[in-house]
Formats: C-alpha cells, structure tokens, sequence
C-alpha cells in the first residue's frame, strides 16, 4: 500500500496523489492538465504498470480537474465527484469551473456521484468521502480510513484555508466544514496545495479555525 504524490506540471496545479492498494489504484485530483506529456509520464511512472482504476476531484475547479482528458486518453477509471460539483463537470462548464480563468477548456465528464459517507475501498486504503462546503458548494475531503490519512483539497492546508470568495464559495460553509472536521480522527493532512504532512495534521486544521476566527 502506498500514497505517492505527482509532482505537478506547473506552480499553479495543484497536488495530486496516487493511492495504490491491491484491489485498486486511485488518483486524487489532476492539476490543469497544461503539459499534459510531462504530467501523463509521472503518472505512467508512478503506476510501474498498475491500472488506474479511480479518478476522485475534491471539487470543480480547472487547477485540480482540467488534467481529467489527458488521464482518460491513457486510462478508462472511474470518475468520482460531489453531487454539487458534478453537474458543471457533467456539462463541461467552462465558467463555473474557473477553466476560463486559468485559459482552459473543460470537456464533458462522466462523472459518478461521491458523497457524505461514500466509499471507495482500495484493499489497504479505505477512502471515505466527506461533504465540506466552504471554497465550493461540493467540496469534499478524503479520509483513508486505514491509515487515517486526509485528503483535504482546498478546504484547508498547511497553515491556510481555501478562498471562499468564488462563485458557489462561502466562508459560513467553510467554518461550518472545518467544525465538522474537527470530530474526524486522522493524523497526515494531504492538501491540495502546499506541502502535506504525515502526522500531526490536526494543528494545522485548529490553524484553519483560529485564521477564520475561531477559537
């Protein structure tokens, strides 16, 4: 069993982790998908002749969705979002996407519909979804049950939280999700920028709270 992060392409993609375990292979987010060859070798690499079995999006927006083409071109997984966030994926919606701000264009996705309780069961890895709304209305987390890991997307990182101020984003959801966080038992925070952590992830979560105003 094993978590490997893909370095991304470009600064501004965001992280994306490869989850292996023996009945399964998911990816979690995709970046932008701009130097799709550079982004589709580190995936070949990182898989050493796996399957990719899932694709899991923490949420709708083209940093972490646009590189979806390039990884189906290659591989047929499965496609896994919020009910909330699947239907502009669903439409290829450019727009509420942020493709348009990042110079991109989404393609329509299958997408199958992941939430509150959800899970995707990887042999050794457990993956369980979690509904946080705050930086969108259908941003999730990932919790890998088996070694209480956290995927967090952009609800919160190492020692930030994600913006609130775009569409469908906002920040009473967002206090609302990180409460609601605080009763989920992990320990190694994995966001979707920045640096993760392999333990001790739960500080950075009481950060999130304290930069919101919460005490």
């Amino acid at each position: 069993m094993t978590i490997q992060q893909i370095e991304p392409a470009l600064l501004y993609d965001s992280n994306i982790y490869l989850i292996t375990g023996s009945k399964g292979v998911a990816l979690i987010d995709t970046g932008t998908g701009f130097q799709s060859d550079v982004l589709m070798s580190r995936i070949s690499d990182a898989l050493n002749g796996r399957n990719l079995d899932y694709i899991i999006l923490t949420h709708r927006h083209y940093d972490h969705v646009g590189g979806v083409s390039a990884v189906t071109s290659m591989y047929d997984p499965k496609i896994y979002a919020s009910r909330s966030d699947a239907s502009p994926l669903r439409a290829g919606d450019s727009e509420s996407t942020l493709g348009t701000v990042f110079g991109g264009h989404i393609e329509p996705m299958d997408i199958i519909d992941f939430n509150e309780g959800d899970q995707i069961d990887l042999g050794e890895h457990k993956l369980v979804c979690i509904e946080t709304p705050g930086h969108t209305i259908g941003s999730i987390c990932i919790l890998d049950e088996t070694t209480g890991s956290l995927f967090s997307g952009d609800t919160f990182m190492v020692g930030s939280v994600g913006n609130y101020s775009h569409p469908t984003g906002s920040a009473e959801m967002l206090i609302n999700s990180l409460r609601k966080l605080m009763d989920v038992d992990f320990d190694g925070l994995y966001p979707g920028h920045g640096p993760f952590v392999k333990s001790n992830g739960k500080q950075f979560l009481l950060g999130a709270l304290h930069i919101m105003g919460e005490e």
